[in-house]
Formats: C-alpha cells, sequence, structure tokens
C-alpha cells in the first residue's frame, strides 16, 4: 500500500498554564480519514470550528487545536497530533477536550477506553460533542463501552463494504490496484477506468533484468549487474535479490494482474497474509500494454522454475 502524507493543523497555546483558577485549558481534537477534497473542507471547518468556539467561551483559554488528516482511527499511534494532544495532557497543559464524536477520537474499543481513563486519571476530562457525553459523567463508562463497541463496529461494515467494491471492480476487469514499478496511472477520464501507462525510465530497467535472465543470470547476478549499471548512471536505486525475484514473477510485466494476492484477515490489527486460496482471487489477461511479451515472460518463468532444485 502506498504510504500517505499526514497534513496537519496545529494552534499553539495561548498559555502554558492556568492564569486564574476559573479557566479551564481547552484544546480540540479533529480527524478525517481520508484525503478527498471535501473532507479536506470539512478537516478545515472543524479546526476553525473549534478554534472560535473555545475563544469564544467564557472561561475557556485555548490550549491548542489538533488534526490529524488522512489518518485511520484504528491505532493511536499512527496518529501524530493525537499523541503530541496525549503528551501535552501528561504534561499538565490541558483540562479539557472537546471532539466531535468517539469515532474521531478512536474506532477501537480498547484503544478509546485506555485513552480516556488515562486522561481521566490526568485530571483531563474529554467532551464527545455528538454523543453528548463526558468523561466525568456518573454513568459514562457503561455509555462509553457502548458507543465505542458501535463505533468500531462501523468501521469493521466499513471495511468489509470496501472489500467487496475492490471484489466486485476485478470482476468487471476494473481492479483496484496501485501500479506498480515500470508504470503509471494516466489521467483518468470522468467515468471511465484507471489506465496503466509505461513509465519508459523504470520499464528500460525492468527490460534489463529480463534480458539477463533469459541469459541464464541467477538472480544474485542479476542485482550485482543492475546495480553496478545504477552507479555508472549516476542513480541512487538500489536492487536486492528479493526484488529482482518478485518483479520476474509479477505478471504485470505481461499486461495481466492477478488480484488478491494478499489479504488482511484482521481490519483490527492490519496485518497482511499472503493468499493461499482464502480470499477469492480474479486473473484479468490483457489489463495494460506489456513491458514483457507474453510469450517472452513465460518462458523466462518456465525456465527459471526449470532450474529450481527439486
Amino acid at each position: 500500500m502506498a504510504e500517505r502524507t499526514v497534513e496537519m493543523i496545529r494552534v499553539e497555546p495561548k498559555v502554558k498554564k492556568k492564569e486564574r483558577e476559573e479557566e479551564v485549558r481547552t484544546a480540540a481534537y479533529c480527524r478525517v480519514s481520508t484525503l478527498m477534497e471535501e473532507q479536506e473542507l470539512s478537516f478545515e471547518s472543524q479546526c476553525e470550528y473549534y478554534k472560535e468556539l473555545i475563544e469564544g467561551a467564557p472561561g475557556m483559554v485555548l490550549a491548542g487545536v489538533y488534526g490529524d488528516q488522512g489518518c485511520s482511527g484504528l491505532h493511536a499511534e499512527s496518529r501524530p497530533e493525537l499523541q503530541r494532544l496525549l503528551q501535552d495532557c501528561r504534561e499538565g497543559k490541558v483540562d479539557l477536550i472537546l471532539v466531535k464524536s468517539i469515532s474521531r477520537f478512536a474506532r477501537n474499543v480498547i484503544e478509546c477506553i485506555a485513552m480516556v481513563e488515562e486522561l481521566r486519571s490526568l485530571g483531563t476530562v474529554v467532551e464527545f460533542g455528538r454523543e453528548g457525553i463526558r468523561s466525568d459523567d456518573v454513568n459514562f463508562e457503561l455509555m462509553l463501552k457502548l458507543l465505542a463497541s458501535a463505533a468500531q463496529e462501523e468501521s469493521n461494515s466499513l471495511s468489509q463494504s470496501v472489500s467487496w467494491a475492490y471484489d466486485k471492480n476485478a470482476e468487471l476487469g476494473q481492479p483496484t490496484r496501485a501500479c506498480c514499478y515500470g508504470y503509471r496511472k494516466a489521467p483518468r477520464k470522468k467515468g471511465g477506468p484507471h489506465i496503466w501507462e509505461i513509465y519508459e525510465p523504470e520499464a528500460e530497467r525492468v527490460r534489463k533484468v529480463f534480458y539477463m535472465a533469459a541469459k541464464g543470470c541467477r538472480y544474485a547476478e542479476i542485482a550485482r549487474r543492475m546495480n553496478e549499471w545504477e552507479k555508472e548512471n549516476g542513480e541512487i536505486t538500489i536492487w536486492k535479490v528479493g526484488r529482482i525475484q518478485r518483479m520476474l514473477a509479477n505478471e504485470a510485466y505481461k499486461g495481466d494482474i492477478l488480484t488478491n494476492k494478499n489479504y488482511t484477515p484482521d481490519y483490527l490489527s492490519g496485518k497482511i497474509k499472503r493468499n493461499k486460496g482464502e480470499h477469492q482471487q480474479f486473473y484479468i489477461e490483457g489489463h495494460h500494454e506489456p513491458i514483457i511479451p507474453p510469450k517472452q515472460f513465460d518462458e523466462i518463468r518456465q525456465m527459471i522454475r526449470a532450474r529450481r532444485p527439486a
């Protein structure tokens, strides 16, 4: 999966300590899970809304607005702004945290409860706007467990819906998949499928790898020669044996695609496993223009298999 860039908005605290006993040092936490334009606008508006709310509220002083954009709510450690907020609370800088909803704070029941309990032990109150509850309410613990479980189940349903959509697209010959090395996605026409285009600077290297394999070179020899070639041309690309193995076995280079090579059995852990028949797969021929002619690709694959020890 391609690495995402996390954007954030930081509003630095106006005061570091309570200036008067009645002032409540208040922070807000905002999060959106995708980088879609409409959610970017929502993210910006959330941050601005809380900033104006806190600054205009009697008895409140702004301790900061913390925002994670493009971050999943399943794991707290993957959200840098949430971690910054928690650290500020541990340092005694925040009395009250305003959050739009439990699902914005966390979609993992265990993590949600653990974070709230830690904040309560630090004397920091969390207020969830949509649910209308605060962590200092008498019946808060029971309500939080019920609502957090609902938020987690919502995330599970969303995960299953996305997986179903991926499979349906693949079944129609339009798999949702990032381009492999040697390709780029062409600008998508409205309503049309994503088209893979050959990216020649990388495709040149792919051809070199397959050419050497066709000449009988072993993986280590190919990697060595590729690294020498890169160095001679002033490039920094590094070739390793594992990369060579995966490239020579990747059907994408002959223009085909095999979907669901890996899958995630547990959406909470996010661990990826090799698909050995547990999840349905689709083989799509002629999905894009090949870098290596299909006949040549198959011949090289057969040759590699033939030289493997029995």
